[in-house]
């Protein structure tokens, strides 16, 4: 149950031109993809006060605390208080502001809002998305990179909005083309847009000699590529140290395709900036090189070994695992090319008991799910496939929550549900620490102490 009590003052003032456009724009992408999020007219908005959430369940601190029969109160988008019992809404927010919002969650497990740190918003494999026709083929050429970049947003707005549905209340974004990116980031933070809170790479700094985004063949082009993605108001750097993992220069014993030093400029030139570095490594040396060299945190790690987690350990390098992208495997295996199946095959074998020896070894996991390569919206089955390796539903949980805030520098913010915190919630209908797939259905979610979906 949702209501909402009125307080003593009246509601009165009116709403800023920029509020105004802002809620109409927010309006049209709630209201277009469906019934599970209802948009806010003028003449519904107010002043806002305090929601008051009385929740049967409470993860608060996944990893340790677990409360039952709890008050949550919601002030300017952050919890104020936790509470035991269920307190009388009015008393518990204190006469917080001109109303104050109830959200019966009796029955329901709270926990914060989940992370995906390794996302592709503006893109999703197999899905055509919208594209633009009718253009001959010198214009298509000439006006190429725009065009996408147009086109690439209304796709990524529509991922956005899935991803947030599905109780991802916050992303990273590693690696887009154009600058579509940053103005999603940027219309979603100031409340023009719907979606998680995004943390972005812009183009991903690549070898190449090639003049396309982001490509770099020395130490020289590689502090320019990186600068440009700096200039573009990227919040981290993104690098390819190996092949993708569908090429053999992907493969377990493929050689890194950067060299130290180009590496090392990366590194140097993020730094001038307090940016971290996250890179995309499949095979065992291009993982052992980025680890040893400054990384933040290693892509995907297919084939990590003992030593990669002797120096992730000993740096402090977080590793994002896109187990996801099994599905992908074992659905394209069938079919596949011969010189491809023996690929495909080392990847389903080695991917996630690797993944889970480096967890048994003591490398912090935080969840990224490569979605845009899988189903944006499905992101909570990474958490499944973390479970069948052999972490705990609670571990699994961790790591898009703890783990997830750590890596984006968001600690102190985000990841728990304690007085301070930004009020990202999410509530599930079962128990998540016995049966991690109830996070695969999020009834509801909650972003910055604002109701954004309650599909009961």
């Amino acid at each position: 149950m949702k209501k909402r009590i009125h307080g003593n003052g009246a509601l009165g003032g009116t709403m800023d031109w920029k509020r105004l456009v802002g809620r109409a724009l927010a309006g049209v992408v709630l209201v277009c993809p469906g019934p599970a999020f209802a948009a806010e007219t003028e003449s519904d908005w107010q002043e806002p006060g305090a929601l008051v959430i009385h929740a049967g369940t409470v993860i608060a601190v996944p990893g340790s605390n677990v409360l039952t029969d709890q008050t949550i109160v919601v002030s300017e988008g952050r919890i104020a208080t936790v509470r035991d019992g269920f307190l009388d809404p009015s008393a518990a927010a204190g006469g917080a502001g001109a109303s104050v919002e109830y959200l019966d969650l009796r029955d329901a497990v709270v926990l914060p809002g989940l992370m995906d740190m390794h996302v592709h918003l503006s893109m999703e494999f197999g899905v055509e998305g919208q594209r633009s026709y009718g253009v001959s083929d010198p214009y298509a050429v000439q006006h190429r990179t725009a065009k996408d970049d147009a086109y690439f947003m209304v796709n990524a707005i529509d991922n956005a909005r899935k991803t947030l549905e599905a109780g991802f209340t916050t992303v990273r974004n590693v690696g887009a083309d154009g600058w579509h990116i940053f103005a999603l980031r940027d219309g979603i933070r100031d409340g023009l847009l719907t979606g998680p809170r995004i943390i972005t790479a812009g183009h991903t700094i690549r070898l190449g000699a090639d003049e396309g985004p982001g490509a770099c063949w020395s130490v020289e082009s590689c502090r320019r590529a990186t600068r440009v993605q700096i200039d573009m108001g990227a919040d981290l750097i993104k690098v390819a140290a190996t092949c993708s993992g569908s090429k053999p220069c992907g493969n377990q014993f493929a050689p890194a395709v950067i060299l130290e030093d180009e590496f090392r400029s990366i590194v140097e030139v993020a730094g001038s900036r307090k940016l971290k570095v996250a890179v995309h490594a499949h095979g065992t040396d291009g993982i052992n090189l980025a680890a040893r060299l400054g990384a933040w945190s290693i892509e995907h790690g297919s084939f990590n070994n003992a030593e990669s987690h002797r120096i992730m350990r000993e740096n402090g390098v977080y590793l994002v695992p896109t187990l996801a992208v099994q599905d992908n495997i074992r659905a394209d295996i069938v079919g596949a090319d011969a010189d491809m199946v023996d690929l495909m095959r080392s990847f389903l074998d080695n991917h996630g008991p690797r993944i889970f020896a480096a967890h048994k070894a003591g490398v912090t996991i935080a969840a990224g799910t490569d979605a845009g390569v899988t189903k944006h919206g499905n992101n909570a089955r990474e958490l499944e496939l973390y479970v069948e390796h052999g972490l705990t539903p609670e571990e699994a949980i961790v790591t898009a929550t703890v783990n997830a805030a750590a890596v984006i520098g968001m600690q102190d913010d985000l990841g728990t549900v304690e007085p301070g915190r930004i009020a990202d919630l999410i509530a599930v209908a079962g128990d998540p620490l016995t049966d991690i797939s109830v996070l695969m259905n999020v009834p509801v979610v909650i972003q910055d102490g604002r109701v954004v979906k309650d599909a009961r």
